[in-house]
């Protein structure tokens, strides 16, 4: 039964991309991870560090280190060794989420429209907290994406990049703006689709959106997402944004779009005469179903559902994060480009197969615009598949003595290196002779042997 569902899915794939027109060009994607477990580092010492942006010396930084080399923490999300990495889609494993959550991301893709695609990549970075070391990180980045495009030059293909940010993944995109400015004409490149996922947006780092690199921008944020607005590690600002706005001396720009997220998931009521087919609008929605709000967390943004941290069960497209279906949502936000504003609202209702953009305020020229959502038996296959690679014995107990482990390891380095320290310092003062340079005992010479000549 399994295989002939696999067959049908594969069937439908092939349906969909001949009736909607292909893009010729290649996309190459590009996935950013955010940053690391901060939870267990929240104390006075790490939080002035941070504030500082000199974490360097911290016991926070040594234990992230040591944590974020670990493939354990590959599992749940798109994560993978330092550096720029392909990711192979023929190739999903349950010891790394990547392949299983780029795959989700292609067969969306084709149902957009493009063209099958296999070039998908992850950049992995240190995961700290810090803007001065996101800098520094996003210029491996800048320098990576642009051998990887001359490769794809060298074959005569002009690709197209797409880069996806999670949280302060999508803060280290932003830096790419300022590397930009430093480069020669020959080499600037530019990133056809930027999109942020849950990102602090930072007065600090904002106005780089503006940079001639980025051609187009979205902005995907949720309301139930509590983590975002989270980030206080500046002097300048009390708390980061979830938004772009314009102040002095910068404007948003007109290639910049800002969804807010909203997710539903729909029962039917209990009625003497169920509706037995599709809602044709609100009004039978109502009548017939009862809305539950699942509008996603930080977490249901970019993990896959058996991560350990909060991701709820009941959520529409468990186990595949929202990201998933960024490549339909943004096709459908350029189609009703003058039918809709940059601020708006993409309401996902997977039970009801339909996504319905509205305006984030209303406004006479704009109107409401629903589209098709994947359809139910389809998403359910990439469910059912996503579930294959589900990893064993991953769970809380596993994850804490992991992060733990790691900050006892650094405290007790930091204990041996005090120690030896220590040590050399009694010898050193033990085994230092004094020189009394009033004595009449001639104790210094000269600097170099001198010898008579006779």
């Amino acid at each position: 039964m399994k295989k002939k569902t696999s067959i049908l899915f594969v069937i439908f794939l092939s349906i969909t991309t001949s009736i909607v027109p292909s893009i010729n060009d290649t996309w190459i994607t590009v996935f950013i991870h955010g940053s690391f477990s901060l939870k267990p580092h929240l104390n006075i010492s790490n939080l002035l560090n941070m504030l500082n942006d000199s974490i360097e010396e911290s016991i926070y930084y040594r234990a992230t280190e040591i944590n974020r080399r670990d493939p354990f923490f590959y599992k749940n999300q798109i994560m993978g060794d330092i550096g720029l990495h392909p990711i192979d889609l023929s190739r999903p494993t349950n010891t790394a989420a990547a392949p299983t959550v780029a795959l989700a991301f292609e067969q969306v893709s084709q149902l957009a429209g493009h063209k099958p695609s296999e070039d998908y990549y992850m950049f992995g970075w240190s995961g700290l907290v810090s803007n001065k070391l996101r800098y520094i990180e996003a210029t491996f980045l800048y320098n990576e994406l642009l051998k990887l495009i001359k490769e794809f030059n060298s074959k005569g293909i002009n690709p197209k990049i797409r880069l996806v940010g999670y949280s302060h993944g999508g803060n280290l995109g932003m830096q790419l703006g300022a590397i930009y400015q430093t480069k020669e004409k020959d080499k600037q490149l530019s990133i056809d689709e930027f999109h942020l996922l849950g990102t602090p947006i930072q007065v600090e780092t904002d106005y780089l959106i503006s940079s001639p690199i980025f051609k187009k921008i979205y902005n995907w944020y949720s309301q139930a997402d509590n983590i975002q607005s989270l980030d206080c590690f500046s002097f300048k600002r009390f708390f980061s944004r979830k938004k772009f706005y314009s102040r002095k001396n910068f404007t948003v720009p007109e290639k910049l779009t800002q969804i807010k997220l909203k997710v539903s998931r729909h029962t039917p009521k209990k009625v003497k005469k169920p509706l037995n087919r599709k809602p044709e609008n609100k009004e039978e929605v109502k009548q017939y179903f009862k809305a539950w709000s699942y509008d996603p967390g930080h977490f249901e943004l970019w993990f896959m559902g058996w991560t350990i941290l909060t991701y709820r069960q009941k959520f529409p497209t468990n186990p595949l994060p929202i990201m998933t279906f960024i490549p339909l949502l943004t096709k459908y936000i350029n189609e009703s480009s003058s039918e809709l504003p940059q601020d708006l609202v993409a309401y996902v209702q997977p039970s009801l197969e339909q996504i319905e953009l509205t305006p984030y305020k209303k406004r006479k020229e704009f109107k409401s615009v629903t589209k098709p959502f994947v359809a139910n038996e389809i998403l359910d296959e990439m469910k059912q598949h996503a579930l294959k690679f589900m990893p064993e014995n991953y769970n809380i107990e596993t994850y804490n003595r992991k992060v733990y482990d790691a900050i006892s390891i650094v405290q007790y380095e930091l204990n041996e290196i005090e120690r030896i320290l220590k040590k050399e310092k009694q010898l050193s003062s033990s085994n230092t002779k004094i020189i009394n340079l009033h004595s009449p005992a001639k104790t210094y010479q000269e600097h170099l042997p001198f010898r008579h000549k006779d």
